[in-house]
């Protein structure tokens, strides 16, 4: 059994605040590696194999960003845990970035000495779990096909097995490849099995899968059986009861001495709470969005008002003067009811925007009628402060599978902060000046392009790369909340799409949305 010392690299370009964390865990028992830049980093990274990397995300020449995915691109080094150090302030539902360069965790500095060290256990724990599981399986097979006569040996080996898996502090699940549990810790037992713990051992892992869930389940199977592993996948589940919650599984390939599959180790999380939070965040956000929105209102409903109020005027006094006819009467009429249909319009797609949505509501959307919704919200407000908004619609774009009213969120948000932008400009320069929006679609090697590009402003250089981070605005204090961004960055991923942010003070800002296209779905 391995039961050699862990190790632990520091990576910082503060001298001063490496020696500091190497002294924090002073009484750790681990070897601790400093590196004072993303290079030194690396060379340490290949020559040892490390239970868990600490890095800076702000250094010169490389970050952390950039170290940590060139530490996953490492031959068997790619499943190092990565814990990120950062000066702002931010929660894991917008660390969307360092997530996908294969964060684990994110500590404030200056660090709090008890988290960290907490922290830093609960990997050694983890890594020295994960060293005694392999030997234990290791030893238990090779018991089985070379030493038949140490069967005391081989029992104990087993136990130690079974003990470490059930005492596991993950959801873990051995699953055969007929797709049975054949192994559970203890709190899988209870997370599947709700209450009563009910043994899981022997069931299909099918039976704990909604119809809804079913594809996510295949995608999950293909990608472990393909590439080793998959991390992070959001999926609905069933418990024993029948009663759901949103889980995040990861899976991995358990395979024999000569390198056949034998089995797959999916480790399952519960996420109901983190979902509910992200969607509280969400429609606050939207909130938000409506209320600015608001202001703006009694010029969205305004015209078509007038125009109405016009139409009956010219009736009134067609009718006082006797000169009124059938055909202009229909014409009139016809005019009133269009805009009260358009009034219902507008009111009703607000009411809809603001409303709660499921993230589990996923339906194929018109991209294009999605961006024209939005716009319609809002179009009024634009004319009122003598905004030109144009825009350039793509054909035949593919419809795109998400929740559309998220997508129309994340629109609205890129209009607003457009606006703001040209109004920001306007009193800045003390003088009146053509303020622009335009918005484009386009269909691109298999990828659809949406550009939301605005005159206005401008976004410093030093900015941008931290204006999609949670709580970072450029606007003044109480003018943004500084999530709408981020969470319009998380929307975006969720569609496996990229948001690029383009900018140049006083000039202009280019917003562009980057989505890859379901071909089949192309209109006909």
């Amino acid at each position: 059994m391995n039961t050699s010392t862990s190790k632990i690299l520091i990576v910082d370009d503060d001298i001063y605040y490496l020696s500091l964390l190497k002294t924090i865990l002073k009484d750790i028992d681990a070897n601790i590696f400093i590196a004072s830049s993303g290079n030194d980093a690396l060379s340490l990274i290949k020559e040892n194999d490390f239970a868990l990397a600490v890095l800076d995300i702000q250094m010169p020449d490389m970050d952390g960003f950039e170290l940590a995915m060139r530490i996953k691109n490492l031959p068997n080094r790619d499943l190092v845990p990565i814990i990120f150090l950062t000066s702002y302030y931010s929660d894991e539902i917008q660390m969307f970035k360092g997530y996908d360069n294969g964060a684990i965790d994110y500590l404030t500095k200056p660090v709090h000495k008890a988290i960290f060290i907490s922290k830093v256990k609960i990997f050694l724990e983890l890594d020295q779990q994960k060293r005694n599981l392999i030997a234990s399986k290791e030893s238990l097979e090779k018991s089985k096909l070379e030493l038949e006569a140490n069967q005391i040996a081989l029992k104990e080996s087993e136990e130690m097995y079974h003990s470490l898996l059930r005492t596991s502090p993950d959801g873990i699940i051995i699953i055969d490849l007929e797709g049975r549990i054949t192994e559970a810790s203890n709190v899988a037992i209870k997370l599947l099995g709700n209450k009563g713990c009910k043994e899981i051992a022997g069931m299909h892992f099918i039976q704990f899968i909604p119809k809804t869930s079913q594809r996510d389940l295949v995608k999950i199977c293909r990608t472990t059986t393909r590439e080793g592993l998959i991390q992070n996948i959001e999926i609905k589940l069933n418990r024993i009861d029948k009663s759901e919650f949103i889980g995040e599984v990861s899976s991995t390939q358990i395979k024999g001495q000569n390198g056949v599959l034998k089995a797959f180790m999916a480790d399952v999380r519960n996420i109901s709470e983190r979902k509910l939070l992200e969607k509280q965040i969400r429609h606050s956000e939207r909130m938000t969005g409506i209320g600015e929105m608001a202001t703006g209102m009694a010029h969205e409903i305004n015209q078509p008002l007038n125009t109405i109020s016009l139409s009956i005027d010219n009736i009134i006094y067609s009718i006082e003067n006797k000169s009124i006819n059938e055909t202009y009467l229909k014409n009139k009429i016809n005019k009133v009811f269009d805009n009260i249909s358009r009034i219902k319009t507008i009111i009703d797609h607000v009411r809809t925007f603001s409303r709660d949505q499921d993230d589990f509501d996923q339906s194929e959307f018109d991209v294009n009628k999605s961006i024209q919704n939005s716009i319609s919200m809002i179009s009024e407000q634009m004319n009122h402060k003598d905004i030109k908004l144009d825009f350039m619609i793509g054909n035949e774009l593919p419809r795109l599978k998400g929740n559309s009213h998220r997508f129309e969120q994340v629109m609205v948000n890129l209009l607003v902060n457009a606006k703001d932008a040209l109004e920001e400009k306007k009193k800045k320069l003390g003088k009146i000046f053509n303020k622009q929006i335009k918005i484009s679609t386009k269909l691109i090697n298999g990828h659809i392009f949406i550009e939301v590009k605005d005159n206005g402003i401008g976004i410093k250089p030093e900015e941008i790369d931290k204006i999609l981070l949670p709580f970072y605005t450029t606007k003044a204090p109480g003018d943004g909340t500084g999530l709408g961004l981020s969470i319009s960055y998380g929307i975006i991923k969720e569609l496996n799409g990229e948001i690029e942010i383009q900018s140049e003070v006083h000039k202009e800002t280019t917003v562009i949305i980057r989505i890859p296209a379901n071909i089949s779905n192309l209109k006909k």
